[in-house]
């Protein structure tokens, strides 16, 4: 009997470096591997992503802040 029963492999990780995997890496060498695939994976999603609901800064200058002139008194 399988101590974690209802956990799915993809919800696994590696007690030594945190990556998902059905197994625990075996070396040190397969912790920094993975890892290095795991960073390699993030910066691809991270490629794709642009930003949502961001605002173009306005052009024209009636749009623009209006500039306040301070004075000490």
């Amino acid at each position: 009997m399988s101590a974690l029963p209802k956990v799915s492999p993809s919800d696994r990780c590696c007690p030594f470096c945190g990556v998902a995997t059905d197994v625990p890496h075996e070396s040190q060498q397969g912790c920094i591997a993975a890892l290095h695939e795991e960073i390699g994976r993030l910066r691809g999603v991270l490629a794709s992503l642009r930003p949502a609901g961001v605002r173009q800064a306005p052009r024209d200058e009636e749009h623009a802040t209006p500039r306040i002139r301070l004075t000490a008194d």
